[in-house]
């Protein structure tokens, strides 16, 4: 083999060996990007859990629980304003189901402790509230899950491809 022929042959291997590196470097970039997809859906997703975990304790009446879900529905509507588009209005909607949550809590907790005459009385006032704190959050809930859609829908979604 003369200079030129390898220097040919160094070339094609060159060429191949930049080729199967840019392959590589493409599908790891494209699996970057998926996997950060992924990692934002999956943080949408835990908003919306924690506003229907929420709303089921509370519609449960399960006392115990509830303050963990409402201090995780805390965080979650802290962290909408950073994950949602403004205009959405999921953090809005995310506050209204916690207020809700707060006058349905404190019913809950004055029904358990109602000993005299006074404290039925504030329990009837109360319940007044709490009607319509239970409707409204069940309304929310489903508005919350239309403001949602477009974040947590996979009918556009497409599958990872090698090219």
């Amino acid at each position: 083999m003369d200079g030129v022929q390898v220097t040919t042959v160094v070339s094609i291997v060159g060429g191949v060996v930049g080729f199967i590196a840019l392959t590589v470097a493409w599908s790891q970039m494209r699996i970057a990007s998926a996997k950060t997809k992924l990692d934002l859906y999956n943080k949408r997703f835990n908003v919306y859990l924690a506003a229907m975990e929420f709303y089921q304790c509370a519609y449960s009446e399960q006392a115990k629980d509830i303050k963990e879900r409402s201090n995780k529905l805390t965080h979650a509507c802290r962290e909408s304003r950073f994950l949602f588009d403004t205009k959405d209005q999921i953090h809005k909607t995310l506050k209204r189901i916690h207020e809700s949550g707060g006058i349905i809590t404190a019913y809950e907790t004055l029904k358990r402790n109602v000993h005299t005459p006074e404290e039925r009385g504030a329990l009837v006032v109360s319940y007044g509230g709490y009607l319509p704190a239970l409707s409204n959050m069940g309304e929310d809930l489903l508005s919350l899950e239309e403001q949602l859609t477009k974040y947590l829908s996979f009918h556009n979604v497409r599958g990872w491809t090698f090219f």
